[in-house]
């Protein structure tokens, strides 16, 4: 199309002069500007040509390809990996596709197996072996089930753990046991309590292998302590 399509033949030589050309081109820059209301008509008018004139819509969609593909933000490039990444293509143009990163869905694919695969592995605690399913034979024996049962029950949680030290095992075979479990079980004058000691909570590691340790007080020298936990079992 040409000039003469849009403006009547005596006023074409004004048009053409670059001095008046340059004073429209102007106006209409600040008309475009200032006036919303011819800013809005001329968008219209813009849209109306695109869709009526394939020539000028041609020229539109040459101009604006060329805008993407020189750009210094380089969208085509941006909007390529971000089709990469969040695997909205379909890596058809690949020869080898095991040579690519795994994109957001399949990483979250890869994340969710391996927390299931943790969940299914996860440790559970199991309930320790109740003291009174267990019948003991001897007084050793029994001394060991009444500890178990006051580490369990009675015993409170401190630094993360569940122990009685060395004292506290001696306070309990020779006070507790005879005052809250059994009065039978009184501890002799000329006992050896050491060797008591030493009896019961190796009955006891016996009895409860998964829930009775034995280990030195970080915080002492030589003092022995026993240890409740609650016995770890894979599910």
């Amino acid at each position: 199309m040409s000039l003469a399509d849009y403006i009547p033949a005596e006023f074409i030589p004004m048009f053409t002069h670059p001095d008046f050309s340059k004073a429209i081109k102007g106006y209409n820059m600040y008309l475009l500007k200032e006036d919303a209301e011819y800013n809005a008509e001329f968008k219209l008018k813009s849209l109306n040509l695109i869709k009526e004139d394939p020539e000028y819509r041609a020229e539109v969609k040459t101009y604006f390809d060329e805008c993407i593909v020189t750009s210094e933000l380089k969208p085509i490039k941006r909007l390529a990996a971000v089709e990469t990444v969040t695997g909205l293509n379909d890596y058809s143009d690949f020869e080898d596709d095991e040579e690519r990163e795994p994109n957001i869905p399949e990483q979250i694919d890869l994340l969710s197996e391996r927390i299931e695969n943790l969940e299914l592995n996860r440790p559970s605690y199991v309930t320790p072996p109740d003291p009174k399913n267990i019948f003991p034979e001897t007084k050793t024996e029994a001394r060991a089930v009444f500890l178990v049962e006051y580490l369990n029950k009675e015993v409170k949680e401190r630094n993360g753990e569940f122990f009685l030290n060395g004292s506290e095992i001696k306070e309990f075979l020779t006070k507790i046991i005879p005052d809250r479990y059994n009065p039978d079980f009184t501890v002799k004058k000329d006992q050896n309590i050491r060797k008591l000691k030493k009896d019961v909570i190796t009955k006891a590691k016996q009895l409860f292998p998964n829930n009775l340790f034995v280990n030195k007080n970080k915080n002492g020298r030589h003092e022995t302590r026993i240890l409740f936990k609650l016995s770890p079992t894979v599910t």
